[in-house]
């Protein structure tokens, strides 16, 4: 005889689901029984099934893959919004097993939430009700399909039983929501269909494009994309457009913030290069940076807009290869071993001009004593054969050929007072001979 299948019911997130099936296996629904009888029944359709996270479990007995179980009835796409990887794996892939085992089947709210008049329909067709995973976002209160406040279940144990079992035994209490209020309601939709949008991909954005995103809508309203400016941050105008009363009740933090400061937990979505936000985050961000929920849909499924990146060969083009090898470290020990100055000086990008310094090997003027290279250089100033000093300090003899063909004596003298002020330069007929130019 083949093993029971039970689904899951349209949107019904994975903790409800195995709630359900003990309840119509066994009508035992207590905490511990629950995932015993869902375990039992998944091994009876693949032993090896004992082994798998939940998720992994209750799409054995739903007969789905884990990945569209998890893309469907996980809170995985809003756990996992954004990725740094520039290829993120599906929701509930393998790469991401320990996730998968970890918050595959975690609540993305601290209560459990139901809509009265989704029970009357469920019931109506269905002759059972089940909980949506729609209904347990952070920060959603009213149903979007039914526009009414949500109702939290009073029980210890909600998941003990079915949505229509609290609906009969009236251990429900309506959500503070006030239903007059156009202004929460229209922000309160357009959380939703943000969510929607997350909730239907089948994995993570890769975070330097949602960022983008981001980054070009703080522009467009004149809100900075850096921790530290003078314009107004990204939490600024949330802070300043979200309606009020969800905001004390949802982001309390954020009420008491000082205009400008940096509040990491939304500011930092479209500042930070390698640390993604909070699906409750990105879903705020959104719906208050753009007026309908057709714009903001519109702009996560647009590529963004890429910053186009300063080619490399035009800033060498600036200044001619003599300039670097006779008057460039000049300039440098002019400016005191500055670098950001020194470039901006020379109006060249600064990374560039690092990159130049170490290739050229010049040490740093940060009271350190400088790269090997130098250290040879220095030694072979000192007195020291060229080969001697190389073997020392463990360099090639053709690098420090070239830092002798681009460093002057007098020069040399002025980098190395830079660098340690108290030192007395070192001169030698190696040094008369072959380093004055």
């Amino acid at each position: 005889m083949s093993p029971i299948v039970i689904a899951p019911m349209p949107q019904e997130f994975a903790l409800a689901h195995a709630a359900r099936i003990a309840f119509f296996y066994s009508g035992n629904t207590e905490k511990s029984h629950r995932l015993r009888s869902v375990s039992g029944l998944a091994e009876k359709h693949n032993p090896a099934a004992g082994s798998f996270p939940l998720i992994g479990q209750l799409a054995t007995v739903g007969g789905m893959s884990v990945s569209d179980y998890a893309r469907q009835h996980s809170l995985l796409p809003v756990l996992r919004v954004a990725e740094r990887s520039e290829a993120p794996d599906v929701h509930g892939g393998i790469k991401n097993s320990r996730i998968v085992k970890l918050v595959g089947a975690r609540l993305h709210t601290d209560r459990i939430h139901l809509c009265c008049q989704c029970v009357l329909d469920d019931l109506s067709h269905w002759s059972f009700s089940w909980y949506r995973r729609t209904h347990n976002l952070a920060g959603i209160e009213i149903c979007a399909v039914h526009g009414e406040p949500l109702c939290w279940v009073t029980a210890p144990d909600p998941l003990s039983g079915l949505p229509q079992h609290w609906v009969d035994s009236g251990e429900i209490e309506k959500v503070e929501f006030d239903p007059v209020s156009q202004e929460e309601r229209r922000f309160q939709l357009r959380l939703h269909m943000t969510y929607e949008q997350f909730l239907e991909r089948d994995r993570p954005f890769e975070l330097s494009k949602i960022r983008g995103i981001l980054i070009q809508r703080a522009r467009d309203l004149g809100l900075r994309n850096s921790p530290v400016g003078s314009k107004p941050t990204l939490s600024d105008y949330i802070q300043e457009h979200a309606p009020i009363a969800w905001l004390r009740k949802h982001m309390p933090e954020l009420c008491g913030k000082g205009k400008g400061a940096h509040f990491s937990a939304i500011d930092r979505i479209n500042t930070s290069v390698s640390i993604p936000g909070t699906g409750f985050a990105y879903a705020v961000a959104f719906s208050i940076l753009f007026d309908s929920e057709e714009d903001a849909s519109l702009s996560l499924a647009r590529p963004p807009i890429q910053p186009r990146k300063q080619e490399p060969q035009s800033i060498r083009s600036v200044y001619p290869s003599e300039f670097w090898e006779k008057e460039y470290l000049g300039e440098l020990v002019r400016m005191g071993g500055n670098i950001s100055a020194t470039a901006k000086h020379l109006g060249v990008d600064r990374s560039f001009l690092a990159r130049k310094n170490r290739s050229l090997g010049i040490p740093t003027f940060a009271g350190k004593r400088g790269s090997h290279p130098w250290h040879a250089f220095q030694r072979f100033v000192a007195g020291e054969s060229l080969t001697a000093a190389c073997a020392v300090e463990g360099v090639n003899v053709e690098v420090v050929e070239k830092l002798l063909r681009v460093v002057s004596r007098v020069l040399a003298n002025d980098v190395q007072l830079a660098i340690e002020p108290n030192s007395r330069s070192h001169r030698s007929r190696n040094a008369t001979a072959l380093l004055d130019v």
